[in-house]
């Protein structure tokens, strides 16, 4: 059983379908009337997996998750609930009303349909299902419809008798916190109270908070200070410990100074080091138990080793590198402190660090991977997680790796079954472009129109994101892990249409582009480029990677000149069309110049006349004139295919009257991506579909080697500066001087940072070099003798800087010789001539 369409009526800010109501032919559902008018419900489809809800601030993306919680329970409902703005909003005597909400639940298991009928007994068994839709209005009213045929459903109620019967059917409802985070410390014994699953901690110094012992520790000095009776009394800070000690520590034991919403936030937190020491790491309560008797004995070894084969659990069961990419040699420890039980940082050097002097987002993050790893099933019932907006303490990096959590819930990792997830977000971060199919937008109305749903999310490239972000997704700067430069928004459709249909058809991850880690930059064409490189890496220190994709035409050509005139990019990083042209199948009349030009001419052809129906609402007699002769014609002396079309359609527009018959880029290359998928469908020109799909994949495996080339260059580029940084902090801190066995141990620490590198060449440049200063100056004996020559030393450890740099130089120009010595066109073989024969 699986959420499909969730339906909200007078909900907080959900009012009612607005849009729809003022539609002129709306098709009515059952559901939709209230007091026999129409008022629709705001419908929103939930995807099977993961739904990501986005919106504005204040925008209704909170109360959508509530929906899904007090609907599907009927629990909490309020009458505060009702949308204060609706017109049905009503103080009155007789006349208070509680929200509506529906749901939609499809892929029924056969258990599920028999589990249905033994609760709403009314449903024939000749009745066949594969889906139901229930309704909750007005708090108790529940009834089930039930599709009888396409457009027709019969309802079914579902009395209060049978109504908690059919409640325990449903799915269970779960939360990842996204407010608590993982503590510093907590009381052991709180830990241990919580597996023994006492409501709360009875009065006991072991339980008690830091502030609290030291608040206790205080009090008993001031009393065990307080003189005899025979002289005058002093004065407490505490006035009540004078009149009755025992009260006064009953009081400070008892009394939490934590307000209501700290308690909450407590209680959360002590959960979550619960759930990782006992769910994750599976520790035994009684071994904790037995750590906080051997604390309290001051049995020092036996402490270091219960503590040493908790932190091996923890090592072991977390597999946290796998999760947190920032970090890979992060690992969490616990250590006893007072009574206390300690959270902490290890680093690859065994330093350990607080929390506090980590970032805010590790904790974070943290706390939502051991929610995720504790969760546990609740038996047979489908499961759904929500999640609110979990981006508000996440680094935009620790929100690209949460989205690997949220696919772990839904693909059942480890044993589990599959979760569906839903989340709210504000953040670009955590929007996965690889499935734009599952973002939802919700946008709130003027007035009482209230909140509702954009459509079409992902077929308008994101337009409506710009409300919720204030900008196109993916068009942010500089922003990806890498970023790849097109000339104009046309070929970042293209480019993101297709890596979305390639992932959907399940080809391998080097065929397709992961939308998530490469950011594609729309230009305002070939000529912009070199300004935008400037932009981003002629300027500052840290140089992010960026990769072109252009066009083999003048401007394109042009462009890749300045470029390196002004050497602002390496040859390598810039790859045009004409550059991998052999690997293309394509029609042998066309150049293949531009990106549109390795589409296969029928689906060209299918587009355009898509274009023409649906946008200029052009006649049968001019889409039956749009022809691939017609097209192949114009291409004598138009070169690239969208020019052609361009042609014809400003021809026949002349010819035949018809003005509003027109085509521009944008709009041709998202009918393409629809007609790929419509004829993919209707299993159509199935030899023009294998070729776009070869055709995209050779070009992605392209632009894929071009990232990687990229990425290796900003990770050679950061050890660089690290190991320039290493060496002027030993010639500041050794300005005229230095021992052997300090410059041996600097070029030691320099050997570590090239350890990252691994077996490049640069670094294997760099290790050499190292190399060669140990053993010419004898840096490993004598340890204590100081440096002869120090002087040129110092000059030689610029050797170690630049021999990755020359390493690079040297790769750089045997690219350029090997590009130069290919011919710019080579003639199409047999296999690349497929169309218009």
């Amino acid at each position: 059983m699986r959420l499909t369409k969730l339906f909200i009526r007078f909900y907080k800010s959900f009012n009612y379908d607005y849009l729809r109501k003022i539609q002129p032919n709306p098709k009515p559902q059952p559901w939709d009337y209230m007091d026999e008018k129409f008022y629709p419900y705001v419908q929103i489809l939930i995807d099977r997996e993961i739904t990501t809800i986005v919106g504005a601030n204040e925008s209704g993306k909170s109360h959508l998750l509530k929906a899904i919680e007090k609907g599907v329970s009927g629990q909490d409902i309020e009458f505060g609930d009702f949308c204060r703005y609706s017109q049905f909003r009503s103080g009155k005597q007789g006349e208070l009303k509680f929200p509506d909400f529906g749901y939609e639940w499809s892929d029924l298991t056969p258990e599920d349909k028999n589990n249905i009928r033994s609760a709403v007994p009314n449903i024939p068994t000749t009745t066949v299902f594969d889906r139901i839709l229930m309704f909750r209005r007005n708090k108790d009213d529940l009834k089930l419809y039930i599709p009888d045929g396409e457009s027709k459903f019969t309802d079914y109620p579902v009395n209060s008798d049978n109504s908690a019967k059919f409640q325990d059917y449903l799915p269970h409802i779960f939360r990842i916190d996204s407010k608590v985070g993982l503590p510093e410390t907590v009381p052991l014994k709180k830990i241990i109270n919580f597996a023994k699953n006492l409501k709360s901690d009875p009065p006991n110094v072991e339980t008690l908070e830091r502030q609290q012992r030291t608040e206790l520790a205080k009090l008993l000095n001031d009393i065990a200070a307080k003189p005899p009776s025979s002289t005058p009394r002093p004065q407490f800070d505490r006035p009540e410990a004078e009149e009755d000690p025992s009260r006064a520590i009953h009081d400070v034991m008892t009394k939490s100074r934590m307000s209501e919403e700290e308690a909450d936030q407590r209680k959360g937190e002590v959960k979550l080091a619960h759930d990782l020491i006992c769910k994750v790491a599976k520790i035994d309560p009684k071994f904790l138990e037995e750590l906080a008797k051997s604390s309290n004995r001051g049995e020092v070894g036996n402490n270091e080793g219960i503590i040493t084969t908790i932190n091996k659990a923890l090592e072991e069961s977390l597999n946290f590198p796998k999760w947190w990419v920032q970090d890979s040699d992060f690992k969490l420890v616990v250590s006893p402190s007072e009574y206390d039980l300690k959270f902490a940082i290890l680093d690859k050097t065994g330093t350990k660090y607080s929390f506090r002097e980590r970032s805010e987002g590790l904790k974070h993050f943290l706390s939502y991977y051991i929610q995720y790893r504790a969760y546990e099933s609740h038996g047979k019932n489908p499961e759904i997680v929500l999640m609110d907006e979990p981006d508000a303490f996440l680094s935009s990096q620790a929100q690209q790796d949460l989205l690997k959590i949220f696919e772990a819930f839904s693909k059942g990792e480890n044993g589990r079954p599959p979760v569906q997830v839903i989340y709210v977000t504000h953040s670009p971060f955590l929007l996965d472009k690889n499935h734009p199919e599952r973002i939802r937008v919700v946008d709130k109305g003027v007035e009482d129109e209230g909140t509702r749903v954009v459509k079409d999310v992902d077929q308008n490239h994101y337009e409506p994101l710009r409300s919720a972000f204030g900008a196109f997704v993916g068009e942010t700067t500089f922003i990806g892990n890498c970023n790849l430069m097109v000339e104009g928004l046309a070929e970042q459709i293209l480019i993101t249409g297709a890596a979305t249909y390639l992932r959907s058809r399940g080809v391998s991850d080097g065929e397709t582009l992961d939308l998530n880690h490469i950011t594609i930059i729309p230009t305002e064409g070939a000529s912009h480029i070199p300004y935008l490189v400037y932009l981003a890496r002629g300027q500052g220190i840290d140089l992010p990677p960026v990769i072109l994709l252009m066009g083999s035409d003048q401007e394109g050509n042009k462009a890749k000149q300045r470029l390196k005139e002004n050497e602002l990019l390496n040859e390598k990083f810039i790859l045009q069309i004409s550059d991998i042209r052999s690997g293309f199948t394509f029609d042998e009349r066309i150049q293949v110049i531009k990106l549109e030009d390795i589409i296969p001419l029928p689906i060209c052809v299918k587009a355009a006349q898509r274009y023409a129906e649906k946008i200029c609402s052009a006649s049968k007699n001019i889409l039956d004139l749009i022809t691939e002769v017609s097209i192949q014609a114009k291409l004598l002396e138009c070169k690239t295919v969208f020019k052609a079309i361009e042609q014809l359609f400003n021809d026949l527009s002349g010819l035949y009257s018809e003005p509003g018959l027109y085509i521009e880029e944008v709009g041709f290359t998202r009918n393409v991506i629809d007609t790929i998928y419509e004829l993919e469908k209707q299993k159509k020109y199935t030899k023009e579909i294998k070729d776009f799909e070869q055709n995209f994949k050779h070009l992605f495996e392209q632009i894929n080697r071009y990232q990687s080339r990229a990425k290796k260059e900003l990770k050679e580029q950061k050890i660089s500066q690290k190991i320039d940084a290493c060496k002027k902090v030993f010639i500041m801190d050794k300005p005229s001087s230095a021992k052997r066995g300090e410059a041996k141990n600097l070029l030691y620490d320099m050997q570590d940072i090239l350890e990252e590198a691994k077996d490049s060449k640069e670094s294997n440049a760099a290790k050499e070099a190292i190399q060669k200063l140990l053993e010419g100056y004898k840096l490993e004996s004598d340890p204590s003798k100081p440096i002869d020559d120090y002087e040129q030393f110092k000059e030689s450890l610029e050797q170690i800087k630049y021999a990755g740099r020359l390493e690079s130089q040297k790769e750089d120009e045997d690219f350029t010789s090997t590009q130069s010595s290919e011919p710019e066109h080579q003639p199409p073989s047999k296999s690349q001539k497929g169309f218009g024969k």
